[in-house]
């Protein structure tokens, strides 16, 4: 995923820019040292060694300059993994969009905004934009919380642990907002008498090997979700009434019926190109075929369009029309009896079903769910189906004479 890459780059770019900043120091003090022990050595070799005003070759400056650079590079650091959690979100959005169909949160388009958007991706940009903007000014603690309600990750589990990942982001706090003052809480809460803190290279180099660490673990998790979690099964089907395959040649440019957001109406139905659209092969430069299918109003006004442009001698077109299978039905009855129980069992996939798979039966049927719900009942008392609570199989099939010996007894 694009975010973990670039996450991996800025630490060892950061990483890289202290440890050369660190060289250029000690190498100037080497070579300023020299230079003042030995001048006639340089004069001779034609170099003349000035030191500058602002640089200090004291000890104390030299500490100064080291925790300065330190805790730069380490804010740098702590800002590059909130970055990076907030980024992979993007990633996520990309692949599914499953964890953001939420009901009760609202976006709102402007009636000027609407109209002028030319894709879905126009939606999509806002919908996501807004969800991080949040998390972006919100923090660590808020990322941990949006990690575990939408994706259900916990990062607060990850190595090294939540308070170590809290007191990174808090210590970064307090060396921008404060300059390394710290307050009461700050001393309450991870049990220090220091006024000031700061930043050695030892805790620096700790502080990239647990984010390394930690955002390897976050980027794995989020594949193994992507694969088995958090794509949802349940994709919207699309009505299929009519199928046309449509081989078409240009003959003039500028046409824009076969651009994925060509606009057209289907009767009273608002529809794109790309809705319909099954397949595109190219056959020669002007020349391609395609699959449409969709409803019967759709494909009809598509066609109706295209035989337009035939007219107008705009594009040359040959008709290739499917016949669509109607879905299979039967008649709604008064009672069950063993014809239908028994068409009913034959649709029933394997289990355990998924929740509401009565509904998708009766559809295919043409039927009540009320009637089917009663017929999968009446099959699992006789012992064809197992009985199963929300997708999950709680008890063995019973045999009919299993039940009997039960009626018996009773």
């Amino acid at each position: 995923m694009k975010a973990y890459i670039q996450f991996t780059h800025e630490i060892n770019r950061l990483l890289a820019f202290y440890k050369a900043t660190i060289y250029a120091y000690e190498q100037t003090d080497e070579l300023l040292w020299k230079w003042r022990k030995n001048k006639s050595e340089f004069i001779e070799l034609g170099l003349n060694v000035k030191q500058p005003t602002f640089y200090k070759h004291k000890k104390r400056a030299k500490i100064e300059n080291r925790k300065n650079l330190s805790e730069t590079v380490y804010v740098r650091i702590v800002s590059a993994l909130e970055v990076f959690l907030v980024d992979l979100i993007r990633d996520i959005f990309i692949d599914t969009k499953e964890p953001f169909k939420k009901q009760d949160i609202m976006i709102q388009f402007t009636q000027a905004e609407l109209l002028s958007i030319h894709s879905p991706a126009d939606i999509f940009n806002k919908i996501i934009n807004k969800e991080c903007r949040k998390l972006t000014s919100g923090g660590f603690n808020d990322i941990i919380k949006y990690y575990k309600k939408h994706f259900d990750i916990d990062l607060s589990s990850f190595a090294p642990g939540k308070s170590k990942m809290e007191e990174y982001h808090e210590r970064r706090h307090i060396l921008v907002h404060r300059l390394g003052r710290t307050d009461q809480q700050y001393r309450v809460k991870y049990k220090t008498k220091s006024q000031t803190i700061s930043i050695d290279e030892t805790y620096l180099i700790d502080c990239v090997k647990d984010f390394k660490d930690f955002s390897e673990l976050v980027f794995t998790q989020v594949k193994y979700k992507l694969k088995n979690g958090l794509k949802s099964d349940k994709i919207k089907e699309k009505i299929v009434e009519a199928k046309n395959k449509i081989t078409i040649e240009i003959l003039k440019d500028e046409i824009k019926y076969f651009e994925p957001n060509f606009e057209f109406w289907g009767g009273d139905e608002f529809s794109m190109f790309s809705n319909i659209l099954d397949t595109k092969r190219q056959i020669e430069t002007n020349k391609f075929e395609i699959q449409i299918s969709g409803t019967e109003r759709q494909i009809n006004a598509f066609i109706r369009i295209i035989k337009k442009g035939v007219i107008h001698k705009q594009i040359k077109a040959e008709f290739h029309k499917y016949r669509v299978p109607k879905p299979e039905t039967i008649s709604e009855p008064r009672f069950l009896d063993e014809k239908i129980i028994l068409t009913i069992k034959e649709k029933l996939p394997p289990q355990p079903w998924e929740t509401g798979v009565h509904k998708k039966v009766a559809s295919e049927l043409g039927i009540s769910n009320k009637l089917v719900s009663i017929a999968i009942q009446q099959l699992i008392g006789k012992g064809v189906f197992k009985n199963q609570i929300d997708g999950i199989i709680i008890d063995e099939p019973q045999s009919d004479e299993e039940n009997k010996t039960k009626e018996t007894d009773s």
